[in-house]
């Protein structure tokens, strides 16, 4: 009572624990998000494991999952267990059935019916007609017969076939002629459309969804789950268990990037990538800007309230894209065609591409010249780290 704790609190501390040291430990539990202190009956427990979090951070954790994630990732935020992948069915039923009893204590009542929704999806994927939209997490049933699907939830149309976005050109015509039709008879936004329309293939299951701009490049399948480079689809994996070298302990999460990803290019001025193409004699488009033009490509931007779609909006530069998303799909064509990009590194690049492939640096003694220096980091990245 002398420290001001909750008297009904204080009352049940004392009942259930059989000294004062113990009744202090019920009563301030530590939770290893927030880390604030709680009584244990605010402490939420995970199911297959022993971590424990606060009532309001389990709160919140658990909405974000449903909201913007897969069911599959509703599990432990500490330890990530259970790995659901590799439940077999009976093993992830019962799983899911007690997260169900705990979380419906624990949500608002949208988000609880939003969990038990993607649930019944997630079972419902086993009939072979169940699709996934391109636009949302959502997925249905599609009658085989029909040839455009509708979403029920956020009412995307898309072709039941290619699984591009429906638009009345497609009506009668096959899926390639829609392709070519996208591709040549639609100059105001063939690009925007090449960056975002076409979307992202999943190089573990290869599925294909639509993909708004974030700028972040690292990508996790809502299908799968398999987590990749959006610029390489290289994997992604957390420190150690990265088994690649000893250097990626110290990285936490990150991927084995070949120099020609944009993760190495995302920095350089359109200019020299435009070089690096026109040395290798591969066409790009570099129309100039058109007076007052606005980037159209489509971005998810987080807000307080979620995830919002929306547009770029930046001034054009060339192509009818801003910089950033110009350099995007320079680097997306450079990659494409497996071109070398060692020139453009800078020598932190390099440093960083020897690191990441478990090189040694070379020797750098003060009063090495810079030029001489990145000349040893050239010759060692060319004689050691294969460009893919």
């Amino acid at each position: 009572m002398e420290m001001k704790f909750d008297q009904q609190l204080s009352v049940a501390a004392a009942l259930e624990c059989s000294s004062v040291q113990a009744a202090m430990a019920y009563l301030q539990q530590e939770c290893h998000l927030c880390t604030g202190k709680y009584p244990m009956n605010q402490m939420v427990s995970m199911l297959e494991c022993e971590h424990r979090c606060c009532h309001d951070c389990a709160l919140h954790y658990f909405t974000l999952q449903i909201s913007e994630r897969s069911i599959n990732d509703c599990v432990c935020p500490f330890c990530k267990e259970p790995d659901v992948s590799t439940l077999d069915p009976d093993q992830a039923l019962g799983y899911f059935s007690n997260l169900d009893i705990l979380l419906k204590g624990l949500l608002d009542e949208t988000i609880h019916e939003l969990f038990q929704r993607k649930l019944r999806d997630r079972t419902l994927m086993q009939d072979p007609h169940f699709k996934w939209c391109i636009k949302c997490s959502s997925g249905f049933i599609a009658n085989p017969r029909q040839k455009r699907l509708v979403c029920p939830d956020c009412k995307s149309v898309t072709c039941a076939n290619c699984r591009r976005q429906w638009e009345k050109q497609h009506e009668g015509i096959t899926c390639e002629e829609y392709a070519a039709w996208l591709e040549f008879n639609d100059p105001e936004n063939q690009l925007t459309r090449h960056l975002a329309d076409y979307g992202i293939t999943c190089p573990n299951c290869n599925a294909k969804y639509s993909l708004s701009r974030g700028g972040c490049m690292h990508l996790t399948c809502p299908h799968c789950k398999f987590e990749f480079c959006s610029g390489c689809a290289k994997p992604f994996a957390m420190g150690a268990k990265c088994t690649l070298s000893d250097y990626c302990a110290k990285l936490g999460l990150h991927a084995h990037h070949p120099r020609n990803c944009l993760f190495y290019l995302r920095d350089k001025e359109p200019a020299l990538l435009q070089k690096l193409l026109d040395d290798n004699k591969i066409e790009y488009n570099d129309e100039a800007a058109t007076k007052d033009g606005k980037c159209s490509v489509q971005l998810q931007k987080e807000t307080p309230e979620g995830f919002l779609d929306t547009v770029c909006g930046l001034a054009v530069e060339q192509a009818g894209l801003c910089r950033k998303h110009y350099v995007e799909y320079l680097s997306r064509i450079i990659r494409r065609n497996n071109l070398e990009t060692i020139a453009l590194l800078s020598p932190d690049d390099l440093e960083t591409v020897l690191r990441r492939s478990g090189c040694r640096l070379p020797p750098n003694p003060y009063g090495t010249h810079p030029v001489l220096y990145h000349n040893y980091l050239l010759q060692a990245v060319e004689e050691e780290v294969p460009l893919d």
